[in-house]
């Protein structure tokens, strides 16, 4: 019983005529053997065909339905075929589907990665006289800067802690917020600063910081003039740590808003882009490919600023998100010039400990 409703299963969906080859086959043999029989004995028959001469009437009248059931099974032959080819359609009709959409998603993706090379080209700190850094150079003198803003910061809680001062201990982490608040709005804005710390710090520590980023402001701009030239970048020290240097050729601390904000965005989107297509159209594995060829366009300090920017906090959706464990896009980030605030092995402790991919240094 389980047999044929297997096949007859297989038959309403197409993929096996067994059942009706094998329903006609014996309903033709049945009628072709069994039935003259049956009218033509005695016992049972109503009619006594044999004496009146009509069994050859008999079993002409039985041939008639076994080539009507021959007429129907090539019938049904036709029909099986045409099922076949409309299948056999549909699935092509399906793989075009696929291919198109696969097309366009792979138009589009490119066409965001030619934006986001627009982006890096259009990247630009004007320095003092010709000392201007574009393009990727804009990246490491912003990794040179936020690092140095850090150990103001760093600096600063300790100061105002030993003066008594202030009593909250903040973590690297927590620290490393504040640094890239005034990192990307700068000290232009008081208003802004303030409403984005919020109550978050205490007041004391970051209106230090405020006061001498503006200090240092003043310090390097006195340092571009000529009678000043030969004077040395400042430089900071931290407990455990390489010494931090300020570059001299251009006024640091005004912020990155402008940049950063179109830049980190159009990223972040070009990433979603990919890891949101449905996975019948892209599995992980060709989704990590894709990625790996925009990581590619990622130079190493992108790599370590993007990294600050989402555990500042700033960017944190794209550790929420896993877009730097499960789909490594900080894959070749150099983890020894990460090495401030809370380091990428300590952030991503237990993914690592999972076996997870996420650093090619380690």
């Amino acid at each position: 019983m389980r047999k044929i409703k297997e096949s007859y299963r297989q038959l309403i969906n197409g993929e096996k005529p067994n059942f009706a080859i094998w329903s006609l086959l014996i309903s033709g043999l049945l009628i072709l053997f069994l039935l003259p029989f049956l009218l033509t004995w005695e016992k049972i028959s109503f009619w006594n065909y044999s004496n009146t001469g009509q069994i050859g009437d008999t079993i002409g009248g039985i041939a008639g339905p076994v080539i009507a059931l021959i007429g129907a099974f090539l019938t049904f032959l036709a029909f099986w075929v045409q099922i076949q080819s409309n299948k056999a359609q549909t699935l092509q009709f399906n793989k075009q589907d696929v291919d198109n959409k696969t097309d366009r998603i792979e138009n589009k993706f490119y066409e965001l990665l030619r934006l986001h090379r627009s982006n890096v080209d259009e990247a630009l700190i004007v320095g003092f006289g010709d000392n201007n850094f574009e393009k990727r150079q804009v990246f490491s003198e912003m990794y040179r800067e936020f690092r140095f803003l850090f150990f103001i910061v760093k600096n600063k809680q300790i100061e105002l802690i030993s003066n008594n001062r202030m009593t909250e201990v903040y973590s690297d982490e927590e620290l490393l917020n504040l640094s890239y608040i005034f990192f990307y709005v700068g000290t232009h804005s008081d208003k802004l600063i303030d409403i984005m710390i919020g109550d978050k710090f205490n007041k004391v520590l970051y209106i230090s910081v405020r006061e001498r980023l503006k200090s240092l402001q003043s310090h390097i701009e006195n340092l571009a003039l000529p009678m000043n030239i030969n004077q040395p970048d400042p430089i900071l020290e931290l407990s455990g740590l390489e010494k931090a240097t300020l570059s001299r050729a251009y006024s640091p601390f005004r912020g990155h808003q402008n940049f950063l904000g179109n830049y980190y965005r159009h990223l972040y989107q070009t990433v979603k882009f990919v890891t949101k297509q449905d996975n019948s159209l892209l599995d992980l594995q060709q989704k990590i490919d894709y990625l790996r060829t925009l990581r590619a366009q990622l130079s190493d300090y992108e790599q370590i600023m993007l990294y600050y920017n989402a555990v500042s906090g700033f960017g944190i959706d794209w550790i929420i998100n896993l877009y730097f464990t499960d789909f490594k896009m900080i894959h070749n980030l150099p983890l020894p010039l990460a090495d401030f605030g809370i380091i990428p092995e300590k952030k991503f402790e237990k993914e690592i400990h999972e076996g997870k991919d996420i650093f090619e240094w380690i």
